[in-house]
């Protein structure tokens, strides 16, 4: 083997000092530092390589950017969150509002048709307020001011939708008024649409009557409107009584089977209107 045999591995080992590199590398940068101010050979190279380290700097700006969205997306969710909450106050209190005015337009709409009705000569009367009904439903009764000092015993007692109930009990500073629907009381009608009379009799069920004695073969129909007859003398004629809602005819029975509504809520009128009779008359007991 030739004693002069190479080592290729070995004629790199040893590497240049750290301060010769430091140098060569400070110069090469004074060198292009020098070519770019005065002859801006290095100027493509520049923005080249600013192309090329953009993403760089944009995924390194990334984190920043994730916080600083993050924390302006919370602000607003929570600003969103009292904003919804001031909005829903203010929806509640508007909703009430509107409610109280509603209840108000009712009751002026009723007072009007009260006052309306009680200005009419055929209807000498007054206003009275409710005072309360019952606590049991089933009694058909509600008590409203004024005793015996302006309220006569039998007088019927009106709303603007027609007739309410009569009066059967006088006390020194209020009155009870008997309804419709109750099982003691009965008003003589006619049917509006064929003059038909009959007597309406209550079912004990709020706003509900029954007419016992219409035969079978009777033109009495769903839908007709009855009205106070007056041939008794106490309740005027005209008066709005109920609407017919079923007409039931049986074979084995010579009578109709009739239904009546009232269509008057007590508990919505906070004034009513107390007639004066022509013929004052004891009040069933």
């Amino acid at each position: 083997m030739s004693r002069f045999k190479s080592h290729p591995g070995k004629l790199f080992a040893s590497t240049p000092p750290q301060w010769l590199k430091s140098g060569l590398y400070a110069l090469l940068a004074l060198i292009c530092l020098i070519l770019d101010q005065h002859q801006h050979r290095l100027e493509a190279f520049r923005q080249t390589l600013h192309v090329w380290t953009l993403p760089l700097q944009e995924i390194a700006n990334l984190p920043m950017l994730t916080g600083h969205t993050l924390q302006q997306h919370l602000v607003t969710t929570e600003q969103l969150q009292r904003q919804n909450e001031v909005l829903q106050r203010r929806i509640l209190q508007q909703a009430d509002a509107v409610h109280q005015v509603q209840v108000l337009q009712r009751q002026l709409s009723q007072l009007r048709a009260l006052i309306n009705l009680k200005d009419s000569p055929q209807f000498p009367s007054h206003l009275c307020r409710v005072l309360g009904t019952p606590a049991n439903p089933y009694i058909q009764k509600l008590r409203i001011e004024g005793g015996s000092q302006s309220i006569a015993l039998g007088s019927p007692v009106l709303t603007d939708q027609g007739l309410l109930g009569q009066v059967t009990e006088v006390f020194p500073e209020e009155s009870e008024v008997t309804l419709i629907s109750n099982r003691d009381l009965t008003v003589p009608v006619e049917v509006e649409r064929t003059g038909l009379r009959t007597l309406a009799v209550g079912s004990g069920y709020q706003g509900e009557l029954w007419l016992p004695y219409v035969p079978s073969g009777t033109d009495l129909q769903k839908g007709d409107v009855l009205l106070t007859s007056g041939i008794d003398g106490l309740y005027p004629r005209g008066l709005t009584v109920g609407t017919v809602i079923s007409v039931t005819r049986h074979r084995s029975t010579a009578f109709a089977e009739v239904k009546v509504h009232t269509n008057l809520g007590v508990d919505s009128y906070s004034l009513v209107l107390v007639t004066t009779p022509a013929h004052p008359t004891t009040p069933p007991e």
